[in-house]
C-alpha cells in the first residue's frame, strides 16, 4: 500500500483523485523532483514505450501505485496526460533567449548567469487544465538532456528566472495583448519584451515597486533589446495596487498582473487586482497562472 493510498477527504471520486494527484505532485516536485534516473528509464524504454510513459512509470512506482493493475485506471487519467517532454531547442529558439545573454556579469551582489535543470528532473510546465468532468490537471514536464535557463543569483541564490513554466504559462496573455499594454512586475522582462515585439502593440509600461529589480533591467537588460522594442517601453517605480487606483476608462487596452510567486501568495493578491478592475473597466485583464490559482479559491 502506498503512503498516499489512505485518503479521508470527503468528496465524490473526482474530486478525491484530483487531490490525491496533487498532493502527490506537490510531494515530488518539493523534495524528490530528480527520483527520476536516465539509466531507468532507458531500462523501462526497452520494453517498447516511450520515453514520457516509461517517466510516468517510474513516478508511479516510487509512489508504490500498481499502474497496471488497481491502480490502472488513475495512471491513466493523471499521470499520462499530465507529464510531457519537453524538447531544450524550443526555448533556446525563443526571441528572448537569442537576443538575452546571461554572461556571468556581476552588478553589486548580483550575477547574470544560467542555472540548469537536469536530464529527466521534473518541473511545472504550465497552468493547470480543467476537464468538462470536474478533473483538474497540474502539467509536468521534462527534458532528457541538461537544460540551461536565465537566473539572476543574488548572494549566490536563486533571485529572478525565467523557467519553461514561466513561457509556457504566459503565451496566452502575450497573445491577448495588444493596444497600449500594462503590466505589474518587470522581472527579467521576458513578458515586456514578447509584448513589444508585437505590432499591434504600440506601447508597453510596466510597474514595478523594487529600485534593484528596476536598475538592473535597465542597466543589464533593457540595453540588449532591440531599440524598436526599447522604444515600446516605459517602466515605471510604484506599488501596483496604488497605481492601478490612478487609472481611468482607457488608460490601457491590457493590463496584466504577475507580482506572485505561486497559488500560495497569488491568491489574495489576484482578489485584490480584480476588485480594481472598476477603475480601467475598458482593458482586458490577464493574470499569470489564473486557472492554478481559481483552484484554490
Amino acid at each position: 500500500m502506498s503512503i498516499f493510498e489512505n485518503l479521508t477527504q470527503n468528496g465524490n471520486k473526482t474530486e478525491i483523485n484530483n487531490n490525491r494527484f496533487l498532493r502527490l505532485i506537490s510531494y515530488y516536485l518539493n523534495d524528490f523532483d530528480t527520483v527520476v534516473k536516465k539509466q531507468d528509464v532507458e531500462s523501462v524504454k526497452s520494453a517498447g514505450v516511450s520515453e514520457e510513459v516509461a517517466f510516468c512509470y517510474l513516478l508511479a512506482a516510487y509512489f508504490g501505485l500498481d499502474a497496471d493493475g488497481k491502480d490502472r485506471e488513475f495512471f491513466n487519467s493523471y499521470f499520462l496526460p499530465s507529464v510531457k517532454m519537453l524538447d531544450v531547442n524550443d526555448y533556446y529558439q525563443d526571441p528572448y533567449y537569442k537576443t538575452v545573454a546571461f554572461d556571468g556579469k556581476t552588478v553589486g551582489n548580483s550575477l547574470l548567469t544560467y542555472q540548469t535543470y537536469a536530464p529527466y528532473q521534473g518541473f511545472v510546465r504550465d497552468d493547470y487544465e480543467y476537464f468538462f468532468d470536474g478533473k483538474v490537471l497540474p502539467k509536468i514536464g521534462f527534458f532528457n538532456t541538461e537544460y540551461r535557463y536565465p537566473a539572476i543569483l543574488s548572494d549566490g541564490r536563486e533571485w529572478m528566472t525565467l523557467l519553461p513554466n514561466e513561457i509556457n504559462s504566459q503565451k496566452r496573455y502575450v497573445k491577448e495583448a495588444f493596444g497600449k499594454v500594462l503590466t505589474y512586475g518587470l522581472g527579467l522582462g521576458y513578458y515586456i519584451f514578447s509584448v513589444a515585439l508585437k505590432d499591434d502593440v504600440a506601447s508597453v509600461t510596466a510597474v514595478d515597486m523594487s529600485d534593484d529589480v528596476i536598475a538592473l533591467f535597465k542597466s543589464e537588460i533593457l540595453p540588449k533589446f532591440p531599440k524598436k522594442v526599447q522604444d515600446k517601453i516605459t517602466v515605471i517605480k510604484s506599488d501596483a495596487f496604488l497605481y492601478a487606483k490612478t487609472l481611468t476608462e482607457n488608460s490601457y487596452d491590457y493590463i496584466y498582473a504577475d507580482i506572485w510567486h505561486d497559488c500560495g501568495d497569488g491568491k489574495e493578491l489576484y482578489l485584490k487586482f480584480k476588485d480594481l478592475e472598476r477603475f480601467c473597466p475598458t482593458a482586458k485583464y490577464g493574470y499569470w497562472i489564473e486557472d492554478s490559482i481559481k483552484y484554490y479559491l
